[in-house]
């Protein structure tokens, strides 16, 4: 019998139609991380697959890249099942704003993000043109400055804004309306020795059950997350994208040419589709 497929996935209510059923699974052995730490699961290779953040695939390529021949890592490549993404207002990636929006002067960015700081940085800087301050909770001193704005991603980003906040920026919004393109936040990403096929097959069955099952779904969030039924019912079918296609693809490109201009991805990665 083979060994079980290792599978890591983020905690998040928009990752869990993609993951439906799979903690039952005896051929799945499934973990649940924040994004920032899916990319070095993938790297020490204690996972096949991980829905890892964008902007650490191309960081993982790239890195692969540069390292010499024969001491490589394991290459890497997108499973073209599913993405985590928008093309418009998502709700669970926003700016949180304390302060006048045209003064920025210090953004706290999200402990567990990876790809939405990103995000929120090209964003300030290329539609704000304000270069503030960035700053990680786990960097703050005690009784520091206040944040002008902070980053919040998944479910607490979909929860009401902070009583003190006085304006909020949807991130996926804004993304939309500078570039008219869908952003990708997350996908499914393999090591390039695992089982390909059967991975695929394993998620592309996981994606259409909990696709499926959004009602199911959306009354479990409302018992966990306190969110209203229809609300999170609303989020998973309207403002979450789980399409992974040609223009999701474009938008992806078009965000990591960006980070890479902007000092936030080496240069040099390239989307690797399994099936090619």
């Amino acid at each position: 019998m083979a060994r079980p497929l290792a599978i890591a996935t983020v905690p998040y209510l928009n990752a869990w139609p993609l993951v439906y059923g799979l903690a039952a699974r005896p051929d799945v052995r499934l973990r649940t991380e924040p994004p920032r730490a899916l990319a070095a699961l993938l790297g020490r290779g204690e996972v096949d697959a991980a829905l890892g953040p964008s902007i650490d695939y191309f960081r993982l390529t790239a890195e692969r890249g540069e390292r010499l021949r024969g001491r490589a890592t394991a290459a890497f490549a997108a499973l073209p099942v599913a993405a985590i993404g928008s093309q418009g207002p998502v709700g669970s990636v926003r700016l949180f704003g304390y302060g006048n929006p045209k003064a920025l002067r210090r953004v706290r960015l999200d402990g567990d993000s990876r790809t939405s700081n990103v995000l929120a940085r090209l964003l300030i800087r290329r539609t704000l043109g304000q270069e503030p301050h960035y700053a990680v909770p786990a960097e703050e001193r005690p009784g520091g400055r206040p944040p002008d704005a902070e980053v919040a991603i998944g479910d607490r980003a979909l929860a009401a804004p902070p009583a003190a906040a006085v304006w909020t920026l949807d991130l996926g919004e804004a993304w939309d309306d500078f570039v008219h393109l869908p952003f990708v936040y997350a996908f499914w990403t393999a090591r390039a020795d695992a089982d390909l096929g059967r991975a695929s097959a394993v998620l592309t069955e996981a994606r259409d059950a909990g696709l499926a099952a959004v009602d199911e779904l959306a009354e479990r969030a409302s018992e966990r997350l306190g969110l209203e039924a229809d609300h999170a019912r609303r989020y998973l079918t309207q403002q979450v994208h789980y399409a992974f296609g040609p223009r999701e693809r474009k938008g992806l490109r078009v965000f990591y040419e960006m980070a890479v201009e902007d000092g936030f991805a080496p240069p040099g990665a390239r989307l690797r589709l399994a099936e090619e």
